[in-house]
């Protein structure tokens, strides 16, 4: 195994119809600090749901204060727009190719070539803890794990294009992690799971009908407040309503989605097998609650 910095040796002979993955190579150092992100977005958006409820058990209106969004709208940024930024510029960062030749693989980083002898290689270890996504360790002869840790988007692809050369790489593949990862990754997201629909223009259906009634409570017709104090009055307080329903399905959808993660993850580590059928029923889950259950709650108010 050695690494040589560029100029990159040009590749061997059948290396064009080798297999070749993009994968991200982390070092442990690395790793820990994007995983320590991914939780302090988690945890920040507890905290903001949390603020949020005791909120609306006070009894404030569905038109929330200029200045409490622009609030907000300024802790969304701070305490889950920031750590986010950083998980994506440390995945650019760490950004990689990996090629699995007959007898080696090739990891390319930016500006270094690693070639790994396969038979130098003993073992592949999973991530228990799929994050940021799903990965593995190479353990080498000496004992000791390679210097970087290997994040696949496609684990199930890599590791049969490896299992002919490493047993240990058919074990790895059923390990409930690399289940969990496979299973998030294959499944097919229709355009209501797209953040534009979903956080975008859903939160226009509540906003619409909380806005109209709005307009004939306080000012006795559908376009009232146009009629008294213009057209960009009338158009700020829809604006105000829109961002405070965006905020509040944001708030709501990334709740249950850390609820259904969870789950799902403990579900698929006692039955590994059905990790495709538990991913199904986890997304559906958050689908329903979200589709279904928040209009439910919102109009509540009506009934």
């Amino acid at each position: 195994m050695h690494a040589a910095a560029e100029p990159v040796p040009p590749p061997s002979p059948g290396a064009d119809a080798a297999p070749r993955f993009q994968v991200h190579a982390w070092r442990p150092a690395l790793r820990f600090l994007t995983l320590a992100a991914q939780v302090l977005v988690a945890g920040n958006l507890l905290y903001l749901v949390a603020l949020t409820l005791q909120g609306s058990l006070e009894g404030l209106e569905p038109l929330v204060p200029r200045g409490l969004i622009v609030r907000l709208v300024l802790q969304l940024v701070a305490l889950l727009l920031l750590p986010r930024v950083l998980v994506w510029l440390l995945r650019h960062f760490t950004s990689a190719t990996l090629v699995v030749e007959p007898s080696r693989l090739v990891l390319q980083l930016r500006g270094v070539r690693f070639e790994i002898p396969l038979e130098s290689i003993t073992g592949l270890e999973p991530w228990k803890l799929p994050m940021p996504g799903p990965g593995l360790a190479l353990r080498l002869k000496s004992g000791r794990r390679f210097q970087y840790q290997l994040e696949a988007a496609d684990p199930a692809a890599l590791l049969s294009a490896l299992s002919s050369a490493l047993p240990s790489a058919t074990q790895a593949a059923e390990h409930p992690a690399t289940r969990f990862g496979q299973a998030r990754r294959d499944f097919r997201r229709r355009f209501f799971d797209k953040p534009a629909f979903k956080l975008g223009l859903f939160p226009l259906l509540p906003t619409t009908i909380m806005f109209r009634a709005h307009q004939y409570i306080t000012f006795g017709g559908a376009f009232g407040e146009y009629d008294m104090l213009g057209l960009g009055s009338y158009l700020k307080t829809y604006a105000a309503f829109w961002h405070t329903f965006a905020i509040g399905l944001l708030l709501f959808a990334g709740f249950w989605r850390i609820a259904a993660e969870l789950l799902a993850f403990a579900l698929t580590w006692v039955l590994p097998s059905r990790a495709r059928g538990i991913r199904l029923a986890a997304e559906w889950l958050c689908r329903l609650v979200y589709y279904v259950g928040a209009p439910a709650i919102m109009a509540q108010p009506f009934l």
